[in-house]
């Protein structure tokens, strides 16, 4: 199983625009999961502005080849889905992820969600991620971790974690009380020395997003 994160910057002012084509327009003729399985359909409220980010679940790298080639020959995607959003997307960001714990879906029917981008230094993300899997069952609060995935491409020392939170001040008070949690000790240690850089986008899930 992988996973494929893409991730648009759209001009200003033209992101709902985007995010809106993409959930109607696109997801009509992609017809169901006949193109890849949607996993989550958002764009970004807090952080890094502008963005429009969805993720999508294949068998493996051929699959996505093969599903993603068949829609782009698709003649309703090239004449009518592409030429809404093309003028509108500046760049396009795509990773290919692996996941290393099972995948959760919260149990709330609304959330925000936190995109969590971790840039580690070379041979630490083993390490990291063996800290962060040994404490995640573990965790008890209203914040769920939904997965967390090791970067195949383009970067092997990126990990991507993904959150579930009722609101900005609870996702804040999680992230504050982690910092003297015990649980969270020797992952913080270890963040200490493998950690190069991190950011934190907060996205609101569309209308067509398996996760709400």
């Amino acid at each position: 199983m992988i996973y494929e994160l893409r991730m648009y910057t759209t001009r200003a002012g033209r992101m709902k625009e985007v995010v809106n084509a993409s959930a109607t327009v696109a997801q009509s003729i992609r017809d169901g999961d006949t193109y890849g399985k949607l996993i989550g359909h958002w764009w970004s409220s807090i952080g890094r502005l502008n963005q429009y980010v969805h993720m999508w679940e294949y068998k493996d790298v051929e699959e996505m080849r093969k599903l993603r080639s068949e829609l782009s020959q698709l003649e309703d995607w090239r004449k009518k889905f592409i030429p809404l959003v093309a003028p509108h997307i500046l760049t396009q960001k795509i990773r290919i992820l692996r996941p290393s714990v099972t995948f959760r879906k919260p149990k709330r029917k609304k959330n925000i969600y936190e995109l969590r981008i971790a840039s580690l230094n070379i041979g630490e993300s083993a390490k990291w991620m063996k800290s962060f899997v040994e404490i995640r069952e573990k965790l008890k609060s209203t914040s769920v971790n939904i997965a967390i995935w090791n970067v195949e491409l383009s970067d092997p020392n990126e990990i991507i974690h993904l959150w579930s939170h009722d609101n900005t001040e609870t996702m804040q008070k999680f992230w504050e009380q982690s910092e003297n949690n015990p649980l969270f000790e020797d992952l913080n240690l270890v963040q200490e020395q493998a950690i190069r850089s991190e950011e934190s986008i907060i996205l609101s899930p569309s209308s067509c997003s398996p996760l709400q």
